[in-house]
């Protein structure tokens, strides 16, 4: 498989310039099975939430990040966050603002930004996420918030 790349020309003053092609692929095409994978591996009832690690490469990683009915506020240093909702209705607080996202949304998340979800359901949310750079344990800073906050009732509707 040739890697997949890409290469854009851009006109700019008269001038035409081109961006060389970058390598952006993880490797070769591959298929997970997302019901399988959390029926096999299921959040214990222990943990509020967990990140199952489908594949990385050295600029991002993706994965299934599980959680019981909230995500405690937290932020990362070094990584931007995608997050598409496969499952549930949540109220996430992203900095300031505030969302409610649903089945099929997406959600981006600004490295830095302090974070908070509420599950708006009985069902446990999962959720798509890419890092970019790759998802890292140690880049995780936990922060305490107002118990309106956790709640989900503080912010604005983006």
């Amino acid at each position: 498989m040739t890697a997949l790349t890409a290469a854009l020309v851009i006109g700019c003053a008269g001038k035409e310039e081109a961006i060389q092609s970058v390598r952006i692929s993880p490797g070769p095409p591959k298929h997970w099975d997302v019901g399988d994978w959390t029926l096999k591996r299921p959040l214990s009832e222990d943990m509020d939430d967990g990140f199952l690690e489908f594949s990385r490469s050295p600029d991002f990683s993706f994965g299934l990040w599980l959680a019981h009915n909230r995500l405690s506020a937290r932020s990362h240093a070094r990584s931007d966050m995608l997050v598409y909702l496969h499952s549930g209705i949540a109220r996430f607080n992203v900095g300031e603002m505030g969302f409610t996202v649903s089945t099929g949304d997406a959600l981006y998340i600004p490295r830095g930004a302090i974070y908070t979800a509420v599950s708006m359901s009985d069902r446990p949310l999962q959720l798509f996420t890419i890092y970019s750079p790759p998802f890292d344990l140690d880049d995780i800073e936990y922060h305490e918030r107002a118990e309106s906050e956790r709640e989900g009732t503080a912010a604005v509707e983006g």
